[in-house]
């Protein structure tokens, strides 16, 4: 029974993921323009690909970082408990 309800919950997140794609194109139209304008300025940089994934990015790969070793501690945890 808790295995239908993991499944459930699981749809539904996919779902709403899938749902928040499509509603918000608007600011992703702004942000590129706006990358596109000031992106070599604010940074630095010559090249506009370097200053997007040096600058930018370099924030949100730093996000995505600190969840990826939350998650592992997590399943480490919970692995640890069942031996």
């Amino acid at each position: 029974m808790i295995r239908v309800f993991h499944i459930m919950v699981l749809i539904l997140f996919s779902l709403v993921l899938m749902a928040s794609l499509l509603v918000h194109r608007e600011p992703m139209e702004q942000s590129k323009a706006y990358f596109l304008e000031w992106g070599t300025r604010e940074t630095g940089a010559v090249n506009l690909v370097t200053a997007l994934y040096l600058a930018y990015r370099a924030y949100d790969t730093l996000g995505e970082t600190i969840v990826l070793i939350g998650a592992v501690t997590g399943v480490l945890v919970l692995v640890e408990r069942h031996k």
